[in-house]
């Protein structure tokens, strides 16, 4: 099944527009295990922190596990270079550019939790507002990582 996943053309071409689409394959699932960490530590293991801290918790230590997680799916499926081949330059800005996903959720949630603060303790809402957030940020994240993140690895 991997082979045939391969063969397909959005895997075989290396152009930006393919490139971008792969970009939001890594973003899927990076936000699936990112959903499940993040799902895991607000209503079960971090239960004992109150909110709104646990929310910002949530998504450090999501953040941390997935930005290791995303470097290597991201050079892999997106530009197509080998898992270990990075130096560590690249995988710190990597990480630098991923703060935009560390900042710019929990920035968003403090505006929430001004406007209406039960959403972040409802698992629906906390679902719907989590997948927006990111999706909206993946093109942006595609053009640093393209044009500052692998510019020497292209």
């Amino acid at each position: 099944m991997f082979n045939k996943l391969k063969s397909l053309k959005i895997f075989q071409s290396d152009t930006s527009m393919m490139q971008l689409v792969r970009t939001y394959i890594v973003g899927a699932i990076n936000l699936m295990i990112g959903l499940t960490l993040t799902y895991l530590f607000q209503f079960f293991v971090l239960t004992f922190i109150e909110f709104p801290l646990r929310t910002y918790v949530t998504n450090v230590l999501a953040f941390l596990i997935g930005v290791i997680i995303s470097y290597y799916l991201s050079r892999r499926i997106i530009f197509k270079f080998s898992f270990f081949g990075g130096k560590l330059k690249e995988f710190l800005n990597f990480s630098y550019t991923n703060l935009i996903s560390l900042f710019a959720p929990n920035l968003i949630w403090f505006i929430i939790n001004f406007i209406n603060d039960t959403l972040q303790k409802d698992e629906l809402w906390f679902l719907v507002i989590t997948i927006l957030i990111n999706g909206a940020i993946l093109p942006i994240k595609y053009l640093i990582y393209k044009f500052f993140v692998f510019k020497d690895s292209l």
